[in-house]
């Protein structure tokens, strides 16, 4: 069942038991309120009939007290009968016509009161007997019997008149019940529809409920959850990318190094196998060609520690970094580039700069990125200068090439993602490298001039001693 029928039948149930109680009490105050004034009325006609008919009784004068007993009767409807009684306590007049009922004097005796009222339950229903004494501290009584028939005509028209109200306050409440549950419950309908779409992960999206009250401050705070997981998602969205497109370039890197690795390690493979190819011929060994096979191992081992150190996934945590030895480990990476397009490098002052805090495997790339860069810049050769200096927040390497600068029109896009002027190029590398060094609270820009060379610049903040 749904919440809106259980609201209206609730209110309405709610309606009909008001109505119905309120029904009760309203005619229980009527029927008290009616007997009051019918005893009222049963006493006052009762001693106004007993003195008219005084001196009648007095004078034994029975017809004139039947007569004046039978004009009362005449003309209150309400009466049932009038009887008085002689001063020895019987019957003297009435108005009974098939005779008095028996045992009449005992249904509501005096007993010395003046005036009493007593509720008969008689076959023709409830009637109430006034009774008043004639004659102080004699028997004669006048009693008169008023029947209850005004009062059922009186609750007859407030049935009448009550039941349609009911009737209408329950067609009304129900109505209104109705509309109060609409009212409730569509709010209530829209949080479950919104519950659904956050449920399937449609973040950002807003429920349009204008209110001030708590309805309306819940609609706040979903609204404001929405954005906030939206935001939420978009940052684990980002997060995702830039974790992937990091591995895509260092792969890309990777590629461009394996040429060199390869290069390098064949020289000491090459000789390797022309001394074995001669220990088939001459198994011999002499002390220089021991001294030779273990100086191309060691060549061969160096190199691929060098490499594995690059390519080996480092601890994500920020560490201690000496640049000068991070260039160098960057360099001999690239060495094989660098002879091969005969580019010299010269480093300054790169051993007088402090310690970083920073993740060391993030800025082998950044460093390795920057000098592939200026190595593709001078295809003919030419001179890298990498220099350092520092003041009293920052230190700074730049890295300096002669090539051929970069053009005024794509200067602005140097690290925009995907952006690229080489044939091969994934346009990541920049852009990766501005995102970790601005990551560490750092900044790298550049200075370049077309046909004369560029420079670039890794400003990166001090590390903070404890003590």
């Amino acid at each position: 069942m749904k919440l809106r029928t259980k609201i209206t039948i609730l209110t309405t149930a709610i309606v009909i038991i008001v109505g119905f109680l309120t029904t009760i009490s309203v005619r229980g105050v009527i029927i008290n309120a009616f007997r009051e004034e019918l005893e009222k009325k049963a006493k006052s006609v009762a001693g106004n009939l007993s003195e008219r008919v005084a001196n009648f009784i007095l004078l034994g004068d029975y017809f004139q007290t039947t007569q004046a007993l039978n004009e009362v009767l005449n003309k209150e409807k309400d009466l049932e009968y009038v009887f008085v009684t002689d001063g020895e306590g019987k019957i003297f007049a009435h108005t009974f016509n098939g005779g008095v009922p028996v045992g009449i004097l005992s249904w509501n005796p005096l007993k010395n009161k003046i005036v009493n009222v007593q509720l008969l339950d008689t076959e023709k229903g409830f009637i109430r007997d006034a009774g008043v004494s004639i004659f102080p501290n004699t028997k004669s009584e006048l009693h008169l019997g008023i029947r209850e028939d005004s009062l059922k005509s009186t609750l007859i028209t407030m049935r009448n008149i009550t039941v349609p109200i009911i009737i209408s306050m329950i067609f009304l409440g129900a109505i209104a019940s109705f509309f109060i549950s609409r009212l409730i419950t569509e709010p209530l309908n829209k949080f479950v529809e919104f519950t659904d779409v956050l449920g399937r992960g449609e973040f950002g999206k807003r429920l349009e409920i204008h209110s001030r009250d708590e309805i309306g401050q819940l609609s706040h705070s979903f609204n404001r959850l929405s954005m906030e997981l939206r935001a939420a998602k978009e940052n684990m969205k980002e997060a995702y990318t830039y974790t992937h497109l990091l591995q895509a370039e260092k792969l890309s890197s990777i590629g461009q190094i394996s040429a060199g690795l390869a290069h390098e390690l064949k020289n000491p493979v090459t000789t390797l196998k022309m001394l074995f190819q001669a220990f088939k011929e001459q198994p011999d060994m002499t002390k220089e060609d021991a001294e030779v096979i273990h100086n191309e191992i060691e060549k061969i081992d160096n190199i691929l520690t060098k490499f594995l150190g690059f390519v080996k996934q480092k601890d994500v945590n920020a560490s201690d970094i000496n640049i000068n030895s991070l260039i160098e480990r960057v360099l001999s990476l690239a060495t094989f580039d660098l002879k091969n397009k005969r580019i010299a490098v010269h480093k300054d002052m790169l051993e007088t700069l402090p310690a970083i805090k920073g993740n060391e495997s993030l800025f082998e790339h950044v460093f390795l990125n920057l000098i592939l860069n200026s190595i593709d810049a001078m295809p003919y050769g030419g001179e890298i200068r990498i220099s350092g200096k520092t003041d009293d927040n920052f230190a700074e390497v730049m890295i300096w090439d002669k090539g051929c600068g970069i053009p005024l029109k794509i200067k602005s896009k140097v690290f925009d993602p995907f952006f690229t002027t080489k044939a091969n190029g994934t346009g990541l590398g920049l852009s990766i490298a501005y995102n970790i060094v601005k990551a560490h609270g750092g900044k790298l820009f550049f200075d370049s001039n077309e046909g004369v060379g560029t420079v670039f610049t890794v400003r990166l903040p001090k590390e903070v001693k404890n003590g």
